[in-house]
This record gives C-alpha cells, structure tokens and sequence, in this order.
C-alpha cells in the first residue's frame, strides 16, 4: 500500500512539514517521522494514535473552528480540505503506517 507516499505524505509536506517537519519544530512537534508523530509534542497528546483519528492530535487540529487557539495549521496559513483530513482519518484508522512501516 503506498497511501502514505502518494497521499498522505503531499498532504503533510503543504501543511504541517513546514512548521513541524525535519528544519522547524513548533511545540517540539515533527511529523515528518511515526515514531515522533506518536509521541507526540509539547502537548503531551500524541499526533498519531494508531486507529484511532479522533485520539490523534493531527486530526483534532485541524478539525477545530477557524478562530480556536489550536487550530492546525494557524490562522493564515492554507487549512486542510475536507477530502484532506477524510484521507487522514482513513490512513489513522489503518493504522497509520509511514512509508516503510508498518501500522
């Protein structure tokens, strides 16, 4: 299964990558790597809880209202479409799995 390559991957890359990727890490979140997108960042709440979308902080984020404190990504910056975070949410679901891991 290369979900992640082909579609999960182009979604993280334009919307989080940026603030929370291997050059910047805002709230000591990356999410260019499961092992730290399952710990999770200054939060406390994992990013990536396997199965479980509605757990997972990269979800919850991005389903906040516009105006909310949390939302992900920030006010000013391209929010995620609806088919974004549905694609997200089944990835979650399967489990997960980076490129070359499995869930």
């Amino acid at each position: 299964d290369d979900t992640f390559r082909t579609t999960i991957e182009p979604i993280l890359t334009k919307h989080c990558y940026p603030c929370h990727g291997p050059e910047k890490q805002k709230g000591k979140l990356r999410l260019d790597s499961r092992e730290e997108a399952l710990k999770g960042g200054s939060s406390g709440e994992p990013a990536l809880v396997p199965g479980n979308p509605l757990k997972s902080r990269m979800v919850v984020a991005a389903l906040l209202p516009p105006d909310h404190d949390e939302v992900m990504p920030p006010s000013g910056k391209a929010t995620l479409s609806p088919e974004e975070i549905l694609a997200l949410i089944r990835w979650i679901q399967r489990g997960g799995p980076y490129a070359g891991t499995s869930p």
